[in-house]
């Protein structure tokens, strides 16, 4: 229950011709080596979200509910989507993460700001 560790697991998982999501194993160590440039992509957004997720600098206020590319979805009770959506969960589904950093820059940037001008 340390805060400042934290463990990195990789899901495999199958999608069969009906759209239904198979689990077919849980690593305890991915690799975080990438063959393409597509992997590549995915794996240095997966490792940029994570690290926004882990907060080093402290900029996020504990109110959040997207944070890189992972959605809020419990927190005591179901967190609705901010925008109308036919499913109860973003689940990543649409997440535009560049837009999500610029709002975390701004709000940083906005916070650095009044706590420059309180001393």
């Amino acid at each position: 229950s340390d805060k400042h560790c934290f463990e990195l697991y990789g899901y495999d998982i199958m999608i069969d011709d009906a759209l239904k999501p198979w689990l077919i194993e849980v690593n305890a160590s991915p690799s975080l080596t990438a063959d393409t440039a597509s992997d590549h992509a995915l794996k240095c957004g997966m490792l940029d979200d994570l690290l926004d997720v882990m907060d080093l600098e402290e900029r996020r206020q504990g109110d959040e509910t997207q944070i890189g590319g992972f959605d809020l979805i419990f927190n005591g009770a179901h967190v609705r989507p901010a925008r109308p959506m036919s499913v109860q969960s973003c689940l990543g589904c649409y997440n535009d993460r560049i837009q999500v950093k610029q709002k975390a820059q701004r709000e940083m940037l906005k916070a650095r700001a009044q706590q420059q001008a309180g001393k």
